[in-house]
């Protein structure tokens, strides 16, 4: 008896089959040399053809089953709590980017380049929040000299844009050619490597270009981005489904390897050719030709004419001698100010949530700062095109947060028009955001973003970059939402960049060492998530890692009602109950994803939010 088997290259054993007459016909061959044996021999290649295309087929069939799914990496030893860490510690909303920028600290990295590295990682983890197709905002701390600095490299409009290109109807503002911004993200890189890098600009892509070769495992995240980009994913033209489907066209999901081959190649040449590989040369002249082939009006001289822009962070002072370092606009970083300030003329404490009424009352007063902080921002714009010094002013300096907070009752809530709202901004789009704490006490908290999920849901076949779509996040004329006009600060220009929800922001304490870095991805609620998870550790005595996954209240003026997350109801349900009894409400989603870094002491803590399945790594 004989039997025929097919093994799997791992060594299991696929099937096996008897080919006992199979044999014996072979050893009785010459009986066959008849009539009636070439019929049997013509019967038998037939069924020999059959078994081996069934062979076959079960073959890749089972081999394809067989693979095992990959899995997202998890947090091991101290990194599982986040700390205590005694050098420096990283938190990005992946734990393989986490991991890459703490060890380029370990190997003497400056806190810049630890954020360049794992910024550029979050890229293929999470490449539908951001990428080299987006822009940045940094905030960098310098404990030796004890100066801090902004690398604003926010996504600017083409040199042919206008006012009124999306005529009334913003809808080719929302995805494809048109509404790609010119990118700044790889120029910010640059700029902020020139003042504060340490290791060589190649060193600190290689890990991601491995990754990108070697594949990343698809999680919750990037899956459920995904599923709601399906119909721009199947279409051939927007070139997503080359990266994010398998072999079958089929479109990946959690578990699965994703490559980014053509990535890693323009990765590799940026690493090797540092800034002007991406602006000028090849690189630029693809992307432009892939841009305007979408309907784009980028050309290769706006990519030569981009400049990131440096300038100081705006500071204000809290009780307790901290203070608070953020970036002017078009970032909102007065808006972070402004609520914290008004907050601080409270004199929160943890007694401020000490029983039910104290609650009521203490979420109450939040909110309603929310509201005023939203009713100003609307005011504010890119300063290279509008005058925005005064409101910035008023909005960074307490007089004005003390007259703000008289006008707040403890009692009840007012109608919109009461907070005096000038105009409408729309509403921006998720980033990524990355915290850093270096062993010498440096820090940087640098905010990244491509706009909506996939930013304008196509990539660039030439490059392997998936831009953005910025240019939604301009106001456009006649369009008047909830009663209440768009902001003419925040029309279109050539150059011009729109206002953003992204605030990086650092707090250092009395003596000039840093006491929280912070930041987060999540756009229009990010200011609000921001301040909220900051008073929660810096007054009310919660831990980081507490106050980033509580479930968060948000209010941005219109429209008129609290927003609460689905998935993490507000506790205790009696207070929430005592807040609705002033504030109407609604759920959303989820409320902004957080990543940072504190100091107490000396040890270092750091806590990536799970909203992301986010890990922090340190040393």
């Amino acid at each position: 008896m004989y039997s025929v088997c097919i093994f799997h290259s791992c060594g299991t054993v696929h099937s096996c089959v008897l080919f006992d007459w199979f044999f014996a016909v072979v050893r009785n061959m010459e009986t066959l040399v008849t009539t009636r044996g070439v019929l049997k021999v013509t019967i038998f290649a037939a069924v020999v053809h059959l078994l081996v295309k069934e062979f076959r087929h079960r073959l890749v069939a089972d081999v394809a089953v067989m693979i095992p799914p990959c899995a997202r990496p998890q947090p091991v030893g101290v990194d599982v709590t986040g700390g205590p860490y005694t050098h420096g510690a990283v938190a990005a909303d992946a734990l393989e980017c986490s991991a890459i920028g703490r060890d380029i600290l370990k190997k003497g990295g400056s806190a810049v380049d630890s954020a360049i590295a794992a910024l550029a990682c979050v890229e293929l983890v999470h490449g539908h929040s951001a990428g080299l197709g987006g822009g940045l905002i940094m905030t960098i701390y310098n404990k030796e000299t004890g100066t801090a600095q902004v690398i604003n490299a926010r996504d600017r409009a083409p040199s042919g844009a206008s006012r009124d290109m999306f005529g009334s109807n913003n809808a080719s503002a929302q995805f494809g050619g048109l509404s790609v911004a010119v990118p700044g993200q790889v120029r910010g890189y640059w700029e902020a490597h020139q003042r504060y890098g340490k290791l060589p600009w190649r060193d600190l892509f290689l890990p991601t270009i491995q990754l990108a070769e070697e594949g990343v495992c698809i999680g919750r995240s990037m899956e459920k981005a995904i599923n709601k980009n399906l119909e721009f994913i199947k279409d051939p033209k927007n070139h997503l489904c080359d990266v994010l489907c398998d072999e079958n066209n089929n479109v990946m999901g959690v578990n699965m390897t994703l490559k980014r081959l053509q990535l890693a190649k323009t990765l590799r040449a940026v690493a090797d050719g540092g800034v002007d590989a991406f602006y000028t040369g090849e690189i630029a002249r693809n992307l432009v030709k892939d841009i305007r082939d979408a309907g784009g009006i980028i050309t290769e001289q706006d990519l030569r004419d981009y400049r990131a822009e440096i300038s100081d962070p705006l500071k204000i002072s809290l009780s307790g001698g901290l203070t608070v370092l953020s970036p002017p606009p078009p970032s909102s970083g007065a808006v972070l100010s402004l609520i914290l300030n008004i907050w601080d003329g409270y004199g929160l404490n943890a007694s401020s949530i000490d029983g039910k009424d104290n609650q009521v009352l203490t979420y109450h007063r939040m909110l309603e700062a929310f509201k005023f902080a939203f009713a100003r921002k609307s005011e504010l714009g890119d300063p290279d095109f509008v005058d925005v010094k005064e409101v910035v002013r008023k909005m960074t300096s307490k007089s004005f947060a003390d007259s703000l907070r008289q006008q707040i009752s403890d009692t009840m809530t007012l109608d919109w028009r009461y907070y005096d709202p000038v105009y409408h901004l729309p509403k921006d789009g998720g980033t990524t955001h990355v915290s850093v704490l270096g062993p010498g006490n440096d820090a940087v908290s640098v905010s990244s973003t491509i706009d909506q999920y996939f930013g304008a849901r196509f990539r660039s076949v030439s490059t392997g970059i998936i831009l953005n779509d910025v240019m939604r996040d301009f106001s456009f004329p006649g369009m008047n939402i909830y009663s209440v006009p768009s902001s003419p600060a925040n029309f279109i220009q050539p150059g011009k960049r729109p206002m953003s929800s992204m605030t990086p922001f650092i707090v250092l304490n009395s003596t000039g060492d840093v006491r929280l870095v912070l930041g987060a991805a999540g756009g229009i609620r990010c200011e609000t998530a921001l301040a909220y998870t900051t008073m929660h550790y810096l007054r009310f005595g919660t831990s980081l890692a507490s106050a980033i996954e509580l479930p968060r209240l948000h209010h941005s003026l219109k429209p008129n009602k609290i927003y609460t997350e689905v998935d993490r109801p507000f506790e205790p349900e009696e207070v929430f109950a005592g807040l609705t009894e002033i504030h109407r409400w609604k759920t959303t989603d989820y409320i902004a994803v957080l990543q940072g870094v504190v100091q107490e002491g000396a040890s270092i803590f750091a806590h990536s939010d799970s909203r992301k399945d986010g890990h922090a790594a340190g040393f």
